[in-house]
């Protein structure tokens, strides 16, 4: 819905055109106007992008004494519900808009309030009675919010170069959030690959006031109530496929158009078929197509686009065009990527754009919220195959080969049981699916890293539940890759472009239904997101029902390290590149490119040493695009609600 920023000191009086230059340089996210509120102390900014309330949904917004002041970026769902039982407790508005309703709710709920938001959101909250700041970010993750906190002062936006244009955050590459990255395949909340950048992590609030800086988690994921009979059967069916049609029906935008992507994969066709065939909403779809790429799915979203009887617009892609891209993709992530999947997205989303679409569905998350990948059918065969150790390491060479996996993928799973005992504390004493490709990474990037970060080991994550081994193993997917890469790629590549990204997946109502899911609900045999295809086996067409997972990726080797993407490597990873980035031995690199070049595609370490590459060469990127030079040419002049702040004796 938009970007917000802001600035509060508890000693000295804030700079109006610091406040300026944070907002505008996040002006992609809000290109329908930008708003701002301040007295002595703070400084809130907000830039729109109008969907809820068009006409009057201006922010900031304060409650009837302009005591309590919020700018917030996101959708609240149940804005509707929360203003009646508001107005029945006296409480009065001045507009039709979502955001007004959380004010209201302070007041009468204190910090509490957002246990009654149903949405996507991250919201800034000044108590001007108390002296106090209050950061919230839902439950997921679905809207980002980065802090820079020093001493008496606390900056945040969302977005990280928000708090850089600011000029009171140093520009430097963090070792821990480096390390995770090279680990996790992103930095885990609240690191991020920046020092002195925090990421507030989905479910918590933070408050800052003159004592300091607290935060609160008040969500955790998968958690259970003792004693709650896991879901299963038909009964769980039901459930499942009323709460997701709740959820697509919700994210529905009333007052502006809309559209939604459509990979010809499950969980997009199940977006598009229940906003379509139940709900009976028309609007337009597009798809990504690699021509003469053997990963092109295009057959699979025309196949679901005449079925589904949507207009679907594909949008071709190719090398030349990625290698373009590549750099303006990463301004806007923030951080280095193993993959080159962000980069066609951005295309997409400027396509959504051309055609007058505000806000996209989509259908991110449902892998990570219903164990989608192979890692996890890896995972449950692994346990079962374990009471077989003579005829493990057959079945495993077997079952490598039919599913076409690079050599030397079978002899890596058949050690990462003994290679996760090793570690087991970083991730208290569970088992995370995704460990077998993050111990590849570890093992072959060990010696790059060691120049960078030392031994620093990668950031713990927290224990699971007590749950089943399924649940548990899903339950990392939330203090990694759900929020941290997809969800991230969801807002960013969208918001480049002045689109919001809806993702029904992760509505609170069904993040709590898959939390009781019986495991068989998800998997069953070498079938993944059985509970997903049973609700919806009525309007999904049979073929994407039935076809194998199949991750969307594009090439990299021939795209990014050679052909198109020769001179980027040269550049970013040639040894003078690596010498001018100043982190990596050139040597280690070198050597980590020629194994990429002689087995991508191969052999499971050329794979593996490409995807490293990746990561050196978006880092380096990074590291040349964020210096201080970057955020020179930022307008700073001042808007007439600000100019009065600007000639106040209050500022420093």
């Amino acid at each position: 819905m938009c970007g917000i920023a802001g600035l509060v000191d508890f000693n000295r009086a804030v700079d109006p055109r610091r406040l300026i230059r944070m907002s505008r340089v996040l002006a992609h996210r809000g290109p329908d106007g930008e708003g701002y509120y301040h007295d002595s102390r703070i400084g809130l900014a907000y830039r729109r992008l109008a969907i809820v309330d068009v006409a009057g949904g201006e922010q900031p917004i304060a409650d009837e004494n302009s005591v309590i002041h919020v700018v917030f970026n996101g959708e609240i769902y149940n804005y509707r519900e929360l203003r009646r039982d508001l107005a029945r407790r006296g409480h009065r508005f001045r507009s039709g808009s979502d955001g007004e309703t959380i004010p209201h709710l302070y007041e009468e709920y204190g910090q509490d309030f957002v246990e009654l938001l149903d949405g996507d959101f991250a919201i800034a909250l000044w108590d001007a009675r108390e002296g106090r700041l209050i950061l919230a970010r839902d439950r997921a993750g679905v809207k980002p919010l980065f802090y820079h906190h020093a001493g008496p002062r606390l900056l945040f936006a969302s977005e990280v170069k928000g708090l850089f244009a600011s000029g009171l955050c140093r520009i430097a590459v963090d070792p821990q959030g480096l390390r995770d990255v090279f680990y996790y395949g992103q930095p885990c909340a609240p690191g991020t690959f920046w020092s002195d950048v925090r990421d507030l992590p989905p479910g918590h609030i933070l408050a800052a006031d003159r004592n300091g800086v607290r935060l609160h988690r008040y969500h955790r994921p998968i958690a259970l109530d003792d004693g709650v009979a896991l879901l299963d059967g038909p009964a769980a069916v039901e459930v499942f496929r009323e709460t997701f049609v709740e959820a697509v029906r919700k994210r529905l935008p009333d007052e502006v158009p809309y559209g939604a992507t459509l990979s010809g994969g499950l969980d997009s066709t199940a977006v598009v078929a229940v906003a379509t065939k139940l709900l009976g909403a028309s609007f337009p779809t597009s798809s990504i197509r690699l021509p003469g790429e053997s990963l092109d799915e295009g057959r699979y979203s025309r196949l679901a686009s005449r079925r589904l009887g949507v207009e679907n617009v594909e949008v071709d892609f190719g090398g030349e065009e990625a290698c373009r891209m590549l750099p303006k993709t990463l301004w806007h992530l923030e951080a280095p990527q193993w993959f080159g999947v962000p980069v066609p997205f951005m295309k997409v989303t400027n396509q959504a754009k051309e055609l007058g679409v505000k806000v996209a569905l989509t259908g991110d998350g449902a892998d990570e919220l219903l164990g989608g990948y192979s890692w996890y059918i890896l995972q449950a065969l692994d346990r079962r195959l374990r009471r077989l150790s003579a005829a493990r390491p057959l079945i495993y060479r077997q079952l490598f080969a039919w599913t076409k996996v690079p050599d030397g993928a079978a002899a890596h799973a058949l050690d990462v049981p003994r290679q996760l005992e090793v570690v087991s504390e970083r991730f208290g004493g569970g088992a995370p699916a995704w460990f077998f490709l993050w111990s590849a990474m570890d093992s072959l990037t060990a010696p790059l890293l060691w120049s960078a970060v030392g031994d620093i080991s990668p950031t713990p994550l927290p224990p699971p539940p007590a749950h089943t081994p399924l649940h548990q193993a899903l339950h990392y997917e939330h203090y990694t890759r759900l929020p941290s890469w997809v969800l991230v790629l969801s807002d960013r590549l969208s918001m480049a472009h002045g689109v919001e990204v809806r993702v029904p997946f992760m509505d609170r109502a069904l993040l709590d239904v898959a939390a009781r899911l019986h495991p068989r609900m998800m998997l069953r045999g070498s079938a993944e997101k059985h509970v997903l295809k049973a609700a919806f086996r009525d309007v999904v067409p049979a073929v994407v029902r039935r076809r194998r997972k199949k991750p969307f990726f594009t090439p990299i080797t021939p795209w990014y390290l050679s052909g198109p993407g020769r001179d980027l490597a040269g550049t970013y990873l040639g040894a003078d590149g690596v010498r001018r980035g100043g982190l990596f031995e050139p040597a280690e690199v070198r050597a980590l490119h020629a194994a990429a070049l002689a087995g991508a595609g191969r052999t499971w370490r050329g794979m593996v040493a490409e995807w490293a590459c990746m990561a050196i060469m978006t880092t380096h990127m990074l590291a040349e695009q964020f210096r201080p030079s970057a955020f020179d040419a930022i307008d700073d002049r001042l808007p007439p609600e600000l100019s009065g702040f600007a000639r106040s004796p209050l500022v420093a």
